[in-house]
């Protein structure tokens, strides 16, 4: 029998993931990788084709970080979302390690080709190998909750956790993994804050040979246009829709100036934009993660949300939600004070005073009402 090669590894491993995993939870990681390249693409392919416009390095931060220069943990997303959900105390030490890899590391650059030119769809197909394992990942943490009890259990989640961040393409994915986790196995949710952004492990996905990529480029740039007339429901929060028409005409015009890429990975960004226009974007996996009572306590919340189980004093609504991209979707988890009526899967509006009891975010609630199913059932915060 022969032995597998690296040429012939890849698709098989790939073929044994589509026969042993969920449809929807292949689905979902095309999403995330989508949405990773959705955002990454403008400052990855701009760098290529503007090389000497060096602030392009920097804009990732204002974002998830994908394609930027600095760890993906300062991106100003992840500094909030983690100031938010874990405290300040939390937030700094990451700031602080994250810093300390700036200081320590050496200044690398992209593998170049033979004309010193940067290879933006291996750039591409990193990051959305990566987006998309991590979200494969974090799901499989999730759906099996704490691996064995005592201490090994605890040592194996956080190792767990912390290769998730090692994986994972940008901070703001690690951060909302780890909110989704933290009450499922919290040594898994810490171990995703301690290298989520700040430890970052980029298999190379390319190999040597040369090739034409012109098609490559216009197919990725077809997909993003249609994509953003569809509406990126689900890929990417609208707030960055813009990004689609930006990587879109810098894809066009990478295809009219012949840009040159590497063979054997050219044709994975497109490949994985065109899956999540097909396939679309289902849902993350529910789990115990609350956000929005969280962070209004004392104050009046409005939520629309489906039923997702009711026991015998409160009822609990889920709504997926996400900030910038599919990468760090997660359910939003609600519980309200007292047991509704309504039957598991039917969608409510409701409205009350957010507190805490017995470490737990509870809604008063003041009114409620039957809503249809929204057409879009992610929110966008």
């Amino acid at each position: 029998m022969p032995r597998p090669t690296r040429k012939t590894l890849v698709p098989l491993l790939l073929l044994a993931l589509v026969v042993l995993l969920p449809p929807a939870s292949l689905a979902g990681a095309a999403a995330s990788a989508a949405g990773t390249i959705v955002e990454a693409l403008p400052f990855v392919l701009g760098a290529a084709l503007l090389p000497r416009v060096r602030v392009l390095r920097w804009l990732p931060s204002l974002g998830c970080g994908c394609g930027g220069v600095v760890p993906a943990a300062l991106a100003v997303p992840a500094l909030a979302l983690t100031c938010l959900s874990f405290g300040p105390l939390i937030a700094a030490a990451r700031s602080a390690a994250a810093l300390l890899v700036v200081v320590g590391r050496r200044r690398t650059t992209p593998a170049p080709l033979q004309d010193g030119a940067r290879d933006p769809l291996g750039e591409l197909a990193t990051l959305a190998f990566a987006s998309g394992s991590a979200a494969l990942l974090a799901e499989c943490i999730g759906a099996r909750g704490a691996l064995l009890p005592g201490p090994a259990g605890m040592a194996i989640s956080a190792f767990l956790g912390a290769f998730v961040g090692v994986v994972a393409p940008c901070a703001t994915t690690g951060i909302g993994a780890a909110i989704a986790l933290r009450a499922a196995d919290p040594f898994a949710a810490y171990g995703l804050l301690a290298t989520s952004g700040i430890v970052a492990f980029r298999p190379r996905l390319v190999v040597s040979l040369r090739s034409d990529a012109r098609v490559a480029y216009a197919s990725l740039a077809l997909e993003l246009a249609l994509l953003y007339a569809r509406g990126a429901h689900g890929i990417i929060n609208p707030r960055f829709a813009l990004l689609l028409p930006i990587g879109a005409s810098l894809a066009s015009i990478a295809a009219l100036i012949r840009t040159p890429a590497r063979g054997g990975t050219q044709w994975a960004a497109p490949a994985v934009v065109l899956a999540a226009l097909v396939l679309g974007s289902p849902p993350p996996r529910e789990t115990a993660a609350s956000i929005p009572v969280d962070l209004y306590p004392g104050r009046a919340v409005a939520f629309t949300g489906r039923v997702a189980r009711s026991d015998a004093t409160s009822t609990t609504l889920v709504r997926p939600a996400i900030l910038c991209c599919r990468a760090d979707a997660q359910q939003l988890s609600l519980t309200l004070d007292r047991r509704l009526s309504a039957e598991p899967g039917s969608w409510l509006r409701v409205r009350g005073t957010a507190f805490v009891r017995d470490g737990r975010a509870i809604l008063k609630l003041e009114r409620a009402a039957t809503v249809r199913p929204p057409q879009d059932p992610y929110l966008y915060l």
